[in-house]
């Protein structure tokens, strides 16, 4: 399969800017099923994960990142080891501005404004609902240090604004989740209809490494994920697709479900699972789309094995 720009629909073209906004961009999301404001905390585009699949460009940022990740240390560093050069060189969010772009972006939204930009032009009516802001962008938010004030800025919006409907979701590779400030943060974000999608692409460490390319342990994001999902509402994400020519094989896959009904049993309530496989242009060009048939076999498996309901997301 290939990704011709000129045959992409609005739900495969999520670039983290738009109109001259610096923190806040709209997008078309499958997941959300509507207008999603994202929310990008990591203008150095910095992140402890380097994903196969990734979508975005890090461009001359790459090697500063890859610098970082490889001299943390997992269990001990802090943001500010990981983000202290890149913030200091001009990084840190302004948060007035960002408050100022989620409010003018929602109200545009709510008031039909936005469909009238080309881009969202062709948005069909039943997606022309604003559903969520997204703390998602160009890294992992959680890593910002700014992250629980950005929280607050958002709640605040969300409270003037006086839509209800609207959520505030956290999209994380749940590698930081357990830290007290951000737990702090996320008690407060899901107080304002708020759920936590957490990140979780392998059953074992060796597959977690090939995919994800961290350093961080793979219990470490297991147990953040536990910690979570005994406290607030968190759906599970996993990122599948063909990577080197093959997909997971059935026994990763059934180490991953075994993973998931341990997080259950262990008293997390997880709400639901979302699988989804490559729909933009991804970071390495090995990493590409599963089939229709082959994700849905995945999804029937994962509902024998753990119970969970099962949202599916494919390349097209």
């Amino acid at each position: 399969m290939t990704f011709d720009e000129n045959e992409r629909v609005p739900t495969q073209y999520h670039p983290s800017w738009f109109e001259g906004y610096r923190y806040v961009y709209p997008v078309v999301s499958r997941r959300s099923r509507g207008v999603s404001l994202g929310v990008n905390l990591s203008p150095t585009k910095l992140c402890n994960f380097r994903c196969v699949y990734c979508q975005v460009d890090r461009g001359e940022n790459r090697a500063e990142i890859d610098r970082a990740i490889a001299t943390t240390v997992p269990e001990q560093a802090s943001s500010r080891d990981v983000l202290g050069r890149s913030h200091s060189c001009g990084g840190m969010v302004d948060l007035d501005v960002l408050e100022s772009e989620i409010l003018r972006l929602a109200r545009a939204s709510l008031d039909g404004e936005l469909f009238k930009v080309e881009r969202f032009a062709a948005v069909e009516r039943s997606k022309r609902v604003l559903r969520d802001f997204a703390f998602s962008g160009d890294g992992e938010p959680t890593l910002a240090p700014q992250f629980p004030e950005a929280v607050s800025r958002l709640a605040d919006a969300r409270r003037r604004l006086g839509y209800d409907p609207l959520k505030l979701v956290l999209i994380t590779n749940a590698t930081r989740l357990e830290r007290p400030e951000i737990a702090r943060a996320l008690d407060e974000l899901c107080a304002s209809n708020g759920e936590i999608w957490a990140k979780l692409d392998a059953g074992d460490p060796e597959w977690l490494r090939a995919v994800d390319r961290t350093a961080i342990p793979f219990e470490t994001i297991v147990r953040n994920i536990e910690f979570a999902a005994k406290r607030w509402r968190v759906k599970i994400q996993t990122a599948l697709f063909s990577w080197r020519g093959a997909g997971p094989t059935d026994e990763q896959f059934l180490r991953y479900c075994r993973r998931v009904r341990e997080i259950m049993e262990a008293g997390g309530q997880v709400e639901a699972a979302q699988l989804y496989t490559v729909a933009r242009e991804p970071a390495e060009p090995d990493a590409r789309p599963l089939p229709n048939d082959v994700m849905d076999r995945y999804a029937e498996v994962l509902r024998r094995e753990t119970g969970l309901s099962v949202e599916v997301f494919y390349s097209r």
